[in-house]
């Protein structure tokens, strides 16, 4: 059985659309189509039906799908065993790491990294985030939740603490708040995706609500921005906003750590010599970095 068309098929199945699965594997709609197509015809039988909102499996679609992850999980196998042979750490390896902690926090250390361990290729993953191990699309994942369903081990390397933050042009000739009853006549900036910031969002809600909500953004970076323009003050993540001298912390005891850091691997990966390269490195930034990410 053709192992690419089968990656296709296991993509198609986890998202429910050719557009999505195109999307993951970095291909085209009609590709996708094709291949699946392909391995319907190899196999005479359908894989798929048609939905309201997308793709369904069949039976004969459901057993495949188990057998797929099967051979998945051998492939993963296979590599950990012909790798972790080798003496020098070498190879691709994928980490998924929020955009936030990825540019302000990792990226100024990779240098030293990549110089000392010339033979790794690293690739960032961002988005989407987090991105699944079992489904290949990393292989090493830094995230605020455990290994959850995915069956992956590693441990809690950190916390990161979050505060409110104005620009020290804001701050002029104001009275900053440090009591919930203070913050009527001041500008907020709060969090549009609530979805993805639900207990962040609800904390910054909370406490600045008797503020006037001037804007609500989508990314740490637009919230950045926005309180160093001076529009308002706003939550952000400690070992940001106390890397720019231009700003204050506003209620200094209105803190909160709202996240573990999980460091985490596919347990059939973990010992390939660049995967555990990359995993403990990590692991030295978090722990050198302690107080500042829990700001």
């Amino acid at each position: 059985m053709d192992w690419d068309l089968c990656k296709t098929f296991v993509a198609v199945a986890d998202t429910g659309s050719f557009t999505a699965a195109a999307k993951r594997l970095h291909a085209s709609h009609p590709t996708v189509s094709r291949k699946i197509a392909a391995l319907e015809a190899q196999l005479g039988t359908k894989l798929l039906a048609r939905a309201a909102d997308g793709f369904v499996l069949t039976a004969d679609g459901r057993t495949l799908r188990e057998h797929a992850e099967a051979m998945a999980a051998a492939a993963l196998r296979a590599e950990a065993a012909v790798g972790a042979g080798g003496r020098k750490a070498r190879g691709t390896v994928k980490l998924s790491i929020g955009a936030t902690l990825a540019s302000h926090w990792l990226m100024p250390r990779l240098r030293s990294f990549l110089g000392a361990h010339d033979h790794i290729r690293l690739e960032i993953i961002t988005h989407p985030f987090p991105a699944s191990v079992r489904r290949r699309e990393a292989d090493v994942v830094l995230r605020p939740v455990d290994s959850g369903e995915e069956n992956l081990v590693g441990r809690k390397i950190g916390r990161l603490g979050t505060g409110f933050y104005a620009s020290r042009d804001y701050a002029t000739g104001r009275s900053l708040p440090e009591r919930s009853g203070e913050w009527k006549g001041h500008s907020v900036i709060g969090f549009a995706d609530q979805d993805s910031n639900a207990q962040l969002a609800r904390w910054s809600d909370a406490i600045t609500r008797q503020g006037t909500m001037v804007m609500r953004c989508s990314s740490q970076g637009d919230m950045l921005a926005a309180v160093r323009a001076g529009i308002g003050i706003s939550a952000l993540s400690c070992f940001v906003a106390e890397s720019y001298p231009d700003l204050v912390r506003v209620a200094p005891q209105k803190l909160v750590s709202v996240a573990d850091l999980w460091l985490l691997a596919h347990p059939d990966l973990v010992e390939l010599s660049a995967v555990r390269a990359v995993v403990d490195f990590v692991a030295e930034c978090a722990r050198a970095d302690r107080e500042r990410l829990r700001g």
